[in-house]
């Protein structure tokens, strides 16, 4: 990715972060929330997901650390046996970056869900975002799928926590 091709976005005063120029961004509907969604260009196919939250701290010391660590162990779904490849990491100075890989079933259709969860102390909240790559399964692994899951993963990882 160069700086010069890429678009920054923002979504929800939360998250800011660069994708290529040639991506569609678009607002979809999920149980009555706006999520934001981005398209890549043919032949990748594929869609990267993104809803933010902000969460109030936990009483203690390290509240804020503590609501950060809980919200990215759930993420990457410890007890659920479809999830995979799951890391719990420090980002940054102050953040988490949780990351999981997610199999689904739904109408005969198998997917693949590529998972990140990038946060941050913000104004004495937990804020973070978290970014779902969705493709179908028989996708995964083709050449176009590896060089868009490449580019998405340094985005997110040098996304910014707002």
């Amino acid at each position: 990715m160069t700086g010069e091709q890429d678009r920054v976005f923002e979504w929800n005063e939360v998250v800011r972060f660069r994708l290529p120029t040639d991506w569609r961004p678009d607002v979809e509907e999920h149980e009555g929330h706006p999520v934001a969604a981005f398209h890549p260009p043919a032949p990748a196919g594929g869609t990267l997901r993104l809803v933010t939250d902000r969460v109030a701290p936990k009483e203690g010391p390290d509240g804020v650390t503590a609501v950060l660590r809980e919200m990215a162990l759930r993420f990457v779904r410890p007890d659920d046996q479809r999830a995979s490849d799951r890391t719990v990491e420090p980002w940054g100075e102050d953040g988490v970056l949780a990351q999981a890989v997610m199999l689904t079933e739904e109408d005969g259709r198998t997917d693949a869900h590529y998972l990140w969860l990038v946060g941050a102390e913000r104004a004495g909240m937990a804020a973070v975002a978290m970014f779902s790559y969705g493709l179908p399964v028989i996708m995964d692994g083709d050449e176009s799928c590896a060089a868009t899951l490449a580019l998405l993963d340094k985005a997110i990882k040098s996304a910014e926590i707002l």
